[in-house]
């Protein structure tokens, strides 16, 4: 092998050396993962993002006299929400190792939203109570919000005024007692003046939710007790 070879072939390392420390050092080699948007307004620089990376989100798309509601499709990752009146919404995130969408619903402020109001009575032992539009959101989340009712003891009656934007056609029931006990009940059919019983005629794993009309009669009952949450 010759001086030229010899020259060229050690060029040629460096080459291959220098852009694998640029994959390296940027990043370049890393898998990207794309972020999608289900609805329209947002603006983002890039579509793509490794894991591990910030995203940062843009929303203009904002009209007078309308509520709106975001979210991302995998509950896990945590979504900041801020506001400028230069960008509009502004959301950050951590992207994780999958794709990811990030969602827009909006409903007008100034229309009619049905609501209901009904009685709920505790009759097992102390717990949060979720009482929730049957949606297929929330349906398949397991995040809830606040609950309804936070910390109804035995015996206690509470008091709501359900609203309803979704103009869902029935209701969910979500229960979890002060042992981690969880319990749900859905198709619940809700009226005004309707109360909701969660009772037990032994322990409390024999839990079922009725559903009481305003004169006392019961319309539905089905059995509630689910699990224990962190039981393996």
């Amino acid at each position: 092998m010759n001086k030229l070879e010899l020259r060229l072939g050690k060029s040629l390392f460096l080459m291959i050396l220098g852009v694998s420390m640029m994959f390296t050092l940027f990043g370049c080699g890393k898998p990207k993962y794309k972020l999608h948007f289900e609805g329209y307004g947002f603006q983002s620089s890039k579509t793509e993002y490794t894991a591990g990376e910030r995203v940062a989100v843009y929303y203009d798309l904002i009209a007078t006299d309308t509520d709106y509601r975001f979210w991302l499709d995998d509950e896990n990752v945590k979504l900041k929400q801020d506001y400028d009146d230069r960008h509009g919404y502004i959301f950050t995130f951590i992207m994780p190792d999958h794709e990811l969408t990030l969602h827009v619903s909006s409903h007008n402020s100034m229309e009619y939203i049905p609501t209901v109001s009904i009685s709920f009575q505790n009759e097992v032992e102390e717990a949060d109570i979720w009482l929730l539009p049957q949606t297929e959101e929330n349906l398949k989340t397991s995040l809830w919000g606040t609950p309804s009712a936070g910390a109804l003891e035995k015996g206690e009656t509470a008091e709501f005024t359900l609203t309803n934007p979704e103009y869902a056609e029935a209701w969910l029931v979500r229960i979890i007692d002060r042992d981690k006990a969880y319990y749900s009940a859905r198709d619940l059919k809700l009226e005004d003046g309707y109360t909701v019983i969660f009772k037990s005629e032994g322990s409390k794993f024999d839990a079922v939710i009725e559903v009481h009309d305003a004169s006392g009669a019961v319309v539905s009952s089905a059995e509630a007790f689910t699990g224990v949450l962190g039981a393996e």
